[in-house]
C-alpha cells in the first residue's frame, strides 16, 4: 500500500504544472557571434574619433539545446577612440531574435585597445514573446577589424563598413 501511495505521488507530480516562478531555462553558456557591420568614423576632437553603427550577426551557442543558439543578432552603438593610444570605449543595445518573432534586449559597454579587444558588461533588459521576462548578463568580448581611421579630412566620407566578433563567455539568462 505504502508503495502505491509513492507511485501515485510520483506520477502526479510529473503532470502537475510546474510552481509559479520556476524558470523555463536558466542557464549560463558560452556564446558567439561573427558579425558585419557599417558605420561613420567622426572626428570629434585633435585626435579622438567617434564611430556610430551597426552590427548584425547570428549568435552561436556551445549548448546546442539552448533557446538562443542561432538566434539573429541587431546592435547599435558608439565607439570612441583615442587615436594616438588606440584607447576605446563603447556603448550601444541589442536586440536578439528567434525566427518567430520573439526578441531578446539587452545593452553594453565596453573598454580596451582598438582593434584587440573591448570588454565590458552586456545585461539583458528584457524580452518580449517566449522570452517575455528574460533576465541575465555576462561578459561582452567585442573585437573588429575596422583597422584605418580616416581623422582630420574634412569634407570625406567616413563611411566604413567592417566585420568582428563578439564572444560571451559566461552569458547567464533565466526566462521565468
Amino acid at each position: 500500500m505504502r508503495h502505491s501511495a509513492c507511485a501515485l505521488l510520483a506520477l502526479a507530480l510529473l503532470f502537475l504544472p510546474p510552481a509559479r516562478g520556476a524558470a523555463l531555462e536558466e542557464k549560463t553558456v558560452k556564446a558567439t557571434a561573427s558579425w558585419t557591420g557599417q558605420g561613420r568614423f567622426i572626428p570629434t576632437g585633435t585626435d579622438i574619433v567617434y564611430f556610430v553603427g551597426t552590427l548584425s550577426g547570428t549568435v552561436f551557442v556551445e549548448d546546442e539545446g539552448s533557446i538562443l543558439n542561432g538566434a539573429k543578432l541587431l546592435c547599435l552603438g558608439t565607439l570612441e577612440v583615442q587615436v594616438p593610444s588606440a584607447k576605446q570605449s563603447g556603448a550601444g543595445r541589442c536586440v536578439v531574435g528567434d525566427a518567430k518573432g520573439n526578441q531578446v534586449y539587452a545593452q553594453w559597454q565596453c573598454s580596451g585597445t582598438h582593434q584587440v579587444e573591448c570588454k565590458g558588461p552586456f545585461t539583458i533588459t528584457g524580452g518580449s514573446g517566449r522570452f517575455k521576462g528574460i533576465t541575465g548578463q555576462g561578459e561582452l568580448h567585442l573585437r573588429s577589424s575596422i583597422a584605418e581611421i580616416a581623422i582630420g579630412r574634412p569634407g570625406v566620407d567616413n563611411q566604413e563598413t567592417g566585420a568582428g566578433l563578439i564572444e560571451w563567455p559566461a552569458l547567464r539568462y533565466r526566462i521565468p
